[in-house]
């Protein structure tokens, strides 16, 4: 192999070869250490955005080296992976990078949890930013940094918007794609609720797309998507520990409220199909969801080692 000449190669600071490091790292079919990965980027936020240059480059390099003839090829589009560079070693600056082997992957779906009374805030690579609630679950990609998939429970999505590669979130069947957005999914009891407090979103691209603009919201249920009006303010209200609803049944209230207290609540039939309006300040709880019951205006008690809302008696 050739030698480089590497006297003019320009030096890395700390924090380009730090983050360097992570996108070899992370470009690794090997790598599993993804918490710590995330802790790294929520660190600060020049991390974010140095981990995304570092990439950036090493995706400019990538597309100048023809691929490696192989003996079969899979045909189906794939987006590209970050190389995995021979040997393993980490040059000093990208000048000294002198081989890479381009890897084509399926996807490498990885999920994050957070359990019920508890929230977390996942900064990606790209600057964007996804608040989850308790009692969630999210599939991210480590390969499609753009895409998200919620599987159940909550959570509010902040996005830098790219008109060449849209973030998409997956839930319940179909797909949000942004328009430099920031909104809110929370998917629970079979139903999707979206609600947005910046920008765009499109339900379900295509013929049939629902476009939801700043203060629009939807709810989708039973197959039917119906477009509602939201309080811009009261979007992803529940970061700051306020539950805020307009109108939506007992039921949701008490499933919300498990999330948040950690709790196991459960919507007797008799008041489970109940309008709420108004907001609960789920940090003066302290934990304990009966002292939410004159507010909702039920009886809220404890059997066995759940609790249960009913009308009061």
């Amino acid at each position: 192999m050739a030698e480089h000449d590497d006297t003019d190669a320009p030096a890395l600071t700390a924090l380009e070869a730090c983050a360097l490091d992570w996108v070899v790292r992370t470009g690794s079919d090997a790598f599993e250490d993804w918490p710590a990965f995330h802790a790294w980027l929520e660190a600060d936020p020049s991390h974010a955005a140095a981990y995304h240059a570092m990439a950036l480059n090493i995706e400019d390099v990538a597309a100048t080296v023809p691929p490696a003839p192989v003996a079969s090829v899979d045909v189906r589009p794939v987006r590209r992976r970050w190389p995995v560079w021979t040997g393993g070693a980490i040059a000093a600056s990208l000048a000294l990078l002198v081989g890479y082997e381009a890897i084509e992957t399926q996807s490498h779906p990885y999920a994050i949890e957070t359990a019920a009374g508890a929230m977390r805030t996942i900064r990606l690579a790209d600057g964007s930013s996804i608040a989850m609630g308790g009692a969630t679950r999210l599939v991210l990609d480590r390969d499609d940094p753009r895409a998200a998939t919620l599987e159940h429970g909550e959570a509010m999505f902040v996005v830098r918007h790219d008109a060449r590669d849209p973030f998409e979130v997956r839930v319940g069947g179909a797909r949000l794609v942004d328009v430099g957005t920031a909104f809110d999914v929370k998917h629970a009891r079979g139903e999707t609720r979206v609600a947005v407090s910046e920008g765009a979103v499109d339900y379900n691209p295509g013929r049939d797309a629902i476009r939801l603009v700043q203060g629009q919201g939807l709810l989708v249920r039973g197959g039917k998507a119906t477009v509602t009006s939201v309080d811009v303010a009261s979007v992803g209200s529940w970061r700051d520990s306020v539950l805020a609803y307009d109108g939506v049944p007992l039921a949701e209230v008490a499933d919300d409220l498990s999330r948040a207290l950690g709790v196991d609540l459960r919507a007797d039939p008799t008041v489970a199909k109940r309008a709420f309006s108004g907001s609960i300040a789920t940090a003066k709880l302290a934990g304990d969801p009966a002292l939410a019951a004159p507010l909702l205006g039920v009886a809220i008690r404890k059997r066995g080692g759940h609790w249960v809302m009913s009308a009061r008696s």
